[in-house]
């Protein structure tokens, strides 16, 4: 084992070669009600694994199966701030061969190749021009998992569709990663409140993406869709040759998204061309790696606004929210109940078979408590003989972990109604599996790698059987989950404190189960930061939330989380 100096040393001598930057990771403070000065980012080096040739990536899991999920690259000459021929002079591998007739795609098809963990059911590369007097070069790829209409090939992506609208003919090119759980009704707004006449050529929930852009464009799309996502969008309007370029990511930054530019000299501020990954990896040799930006949770990006936040919920922007002071304000527990059985109904949403993560917790706990019901009514909806839902558990022989999943699994009806499938690992499994780990994370950051070790195992068992799980992640923040918490001197110190680490899950909890999931090619949903549901639950008096110190020693109520447990005390719709 290397010391931590040697450690440090070989991270900044790779650093260096790779040429890759380092990104901010804020972690949360175990005192960070007492100490704000603890909540400073973290600035974290990039792991060495990027500088390896694609061949040595692929031999590091030549004899694994993957199945894949999705992933994006984009770019696009800058001629928003550069005139298109000094632009397009530049050396940009990915936007250079895009009229090379023997090679067309070979080093868009390369780069994309690199997020092949992340997806497809197929792999689609695209370039070519945009513009008319500003010539733009652009180019996409991108890997899908299949979960949405599975079978149809023109719900690979990028998308490039054409729309006639009232501005002019617009042409979209459109690569995403996500979900999108209201596809259904952001399309039939669009109309018949919109007088929208253009059809969709998938039942992709991806794609209503494109024709909203095209309708009402960029900020309003973003605001409009529920779901988790990150999406690249380059359209031009062919009547007046004007060419957009726009970005974003979800309100929680469930889904990644990084931007990076190439310069044309020194001047760092002049850029030539954005770069766009669901990866940082993919960006290496592609971008100066100063210029490399993490899309914020809720914020879109264009070259004209740059970062711009679109997302700005009172109860997470006003410090002086408070809507139980005000008469008459309640929300019942009947309320919160439907809003997350609301909220795993959207997540349910998939055309392959799914399941879920169990850790034994009350988080997860919760979760297959509504879920099953409902599982089981769709199964006898469809007309399918009912088959019990895949569960998923990890830990060490006789772990505490494993012991509750059981029990839980147990008061939840037993095998009659859930599939346990418990991955037992070792410690020799641990140290043999970091390099991974560190590979797919991107980080050296001990305390997530640390985190990191079980959701690997976890989702790498699960992925033999579904392609999507549902999971507990998003409570704690949400319901005050932490030991800290006790901490609190009043409920307003509290729900600042779940202000701030909510905004902070993109970069940890959200990563972590991101890049994990992805590692295998499954896709993890993630009810408890649904928007409805949370904005209804950060409105409840933050006083049910406290955690009682004493009742912390004595595993009783008033521990934490306390709230969320009596919600569901009661039997779920099984009798369970």
């Amino acid at each position: 084992m290397k010391s931590s100096a040697a450690l440090l040393l070989f991270v900044l001598r790779t650093y260096e070669k790779s040429g890759v930057s380092s990104f901010s990771l804020q972690s949360p403070s175990k005192f960070g009600l007492r100490n704000k000065a603890t909540n400073a980012s973290a600035n974290v080096q990039i792991s060495s694994f990027y500088s390896q040739s694609l061949h040595a990536r692929k031999s590091l899991y030549q004899s694994e199966s993957h199945r894949l999920m999705c992933g994006l690259i984009a770019a696009i000459d800058d001629i928003w701030r550069s005139d298109s021929a000094s632009s397009q002079c530049t050396d940009v591998p990915l936007l250079n061969n895009y009229e090379n007739e023997e090679t067309p795609e070979s080093v868009l098809s390369t780069t994309s190749n690199i997020l092949y963990h992340r997806g497809p059911d197929g792999m689609t590369v695209a370039s070519g021009m945009l513009g008319e007097e500003s010539k733009a070069r652009w180019a996409m790829g991108h890997t899908r998992l299949a979960i949405v209409d599975p079978n149809n090939r023109k719900a690979d992506m990028p998308f490039q569709l054409d729309f006639a609208t009232e501005e002019g003919n617009k042409v979209v090119k459109l690569a995403a990663n996500g979900e999108i759980y209201n596809h259904e009704k952001v399309y039939s707004d669009l109309v018949e409140n919109c007088g929208w006449n253009h059809d969709r050529i998938s039942h992709s929930d991806c794609e209503v993406i494109a024709h909203s852009f095209a309708k009402h464009g960029g900020p309003a799309t973003a605001k409009a869709l529920d779901g988790m996502f990150a999406f690249v969008v380059f359209e031009e309007n062919t009547t007046d040759g004007t060419v957009k370029a726009f970005a974003a990511r979800d309100s929680v930054g469930i889904k990644p998204l990084y931007i990076g530019r190439k310069s044309e000299d020194a001047d760092e501020s002049k850029a030539s061309s954005y770069v766009f990954s669901s990866e940082l990896k993919a960006l290496v040799g592609h971008v100066d790696p100063s210029t490399v930006i993490n899309v914020p949770a809720g914020h879109y990006w264009t070259p004209e606004e740059g970062l711009v936040c679109y997302y700005n919920p009172d109860w997470l922007r006003k410090d002086d929210y408070a809507p139980w002071e005000e008469e008459g304000h309640e929300v019942t527990d009947d309320e919160v109940r439907e809003a997350f059985t609301k909220a795993i109904k959207k997540r349910m949403m998939a055309d392959v078979d799914y399941g879920f993560f169990l850790s034994g917790g009350v988080d997860s706990a919760v979760v297959s408590n509504v879920l099953l019901p409902l599982y089981r009514d769709a199964q006898l909806e469809s007309g399918d003989e009912f088959r019990p839902i895949p569960t998923f558990t990890v830990g060490m022989k006789n772990s505490p972990d494993v012991m509750a999943a059981k029990a839980v699994v147990e008061a939840l009806g037993g095998e009659k109604y859930i599939d346990h499938k418990i991955r037992y690992f070792t410690p020799d499994e641990v140290f043999d599996t970091i390099p991974k780990i560190v590979y797919h994370m991107e980080t050296y950051e001990a305390e997530l790698i640390r985190s990191s070790i079980p959701n690997w195992f976890l989702a790498e068992h699960a992925a033999k059987d579904v392609k999507m799980v549902l999971t507990g992640e998003g409570a704690d923040e949400l319901f005050a989950g932490y030991l800290y918490f006790k901490d609190a001197e009043n409920p307003k110190q509290l729900q600042d404190e779940l202000r701030r680490i909510y905004g902070m899950l993109g970069n940890i909890n959200l990563h972590r189960t991101d890049r994990m999931t992805m590692a295998h090619g499954l896709e993890a949903r993630v009810p408890f930061l649904d928007t409805e549901f949370t904005k209804l639950v950060m409105s409840v008096d933050p006083a049910r939330k406290v955690v009682d110190s004493e009742a912390v020693q004595r595993n009783s109520r008033g521990r934490e989380k306390t709230f969320l447990r009596e919600l569901y005390e009661g039997e779920n719709a099984n009798g369970h």
